[in-house]
């Protein structure tokens, strides 16, 4: 797959498959194409070349003769999107709503849910994450860590075949950081097929069954966690491993 902004070749052919079930984090570092990798993914940035495929079907495009894309209508786009839960390093709450309400709003509003069930399921997934106890309470009266694990709780209630993330703890304060770590080991366990980019290492080295090394628009290196922090096989990865551990 690539990615360009003007003459800017971003990802310069990314070929990479993902497990159901399992978690893939993405190292490297600022500018090396891990964000705009994940927002291809979620057709949120169009792609330039290559396809996307989530569960076997196509993101965003469809393959016309001579292996060119066209790019889905809004409403098909929207259909496979609600398939791929997306967390970011903003929180980006509805503000005017409270924690329950912002779980249960996509359910109602994009899959019809009744609003009984929704709010059902929005209290399972709030108690998942640990806060059903704060599920009426609006956002600007949560710490960072617990908007994002209503982000995050947000996020499951859609039934997502994949999760990812994007950095997700990178806005908050170090002493929040563990809680979030923490909710997402939980759906690692679970079998959830996440792509995490993240410069937390320890929970590289602990959650992911595979690490990649995006570096140039480039996968650099992939191997087991394991294999990937203790005998680095490339210069790149040994150079940036030795920066940040």
């Amino acid at each position: 797959m690539h990615k360009r902004f003007g003459s800017l070749e971003v990802l310069k052919g990314i070929t990479m498959d993902v497990a159901a079930g399992e978690v893939v984090c993405l190292l490297g570092p600022s500018g090396g194409g891990k964000t705009t990798l994940l927002r291809c993914i979620n057709h949120l940035e169009t792609i330039d070349a290559g396809t996307i495929r989530v569960d076997g079907e196509m993101v965003g495009y469809r393959l016309l003769p001579g292996g060119r894309l066209r790019e889905e209508s809004d409403r098909v786009v929207s259909a496979r999107r609600a398939r791929i839960g997306m967390v970011f390093q903003r929180f980006n709450l509805f503000a005017h709503l409270t924690a329950l309400e912002n779980v249960c709003e996509a359910p109602v509003h994009v899959r019809r849910v009744p609003r009984a069930a929704a709010r059902e399921l929005g209290m399972a997934l709030l108690a998942r994450v640990g806060l059903a106890d704060k599920a009426h309470v609006h956002p600007h009266h949560l710490s960072g860590g617990q908007q994002q694990r209503v982000a995050i709780a947000r996020a499951l209630a859609m039934d997502p075949k994949l999760m990812l993330f994007d950095e997700p703890t990178s806005a908050l304060d170090p002493e929040l950081v563990g809680e979030v770590l923490e909710t997402m080991r939980g759906l690692a366990e679970g079998g959830m097929t996440m792509i995490v980019v993240t410069h937390e290492m320890g929970f590289a080295r602990e959650a992911a069954d595979r690490v990649v090394m995006l570096d140039g628009g480039v996968i650099v290196e992939e191997a087991p966690p394991a294999e990937f922090f203790a005998a680095p096989r490339h210069e790149r990865t040994r150079s940036f491993l030795g920066k940040v551990l």
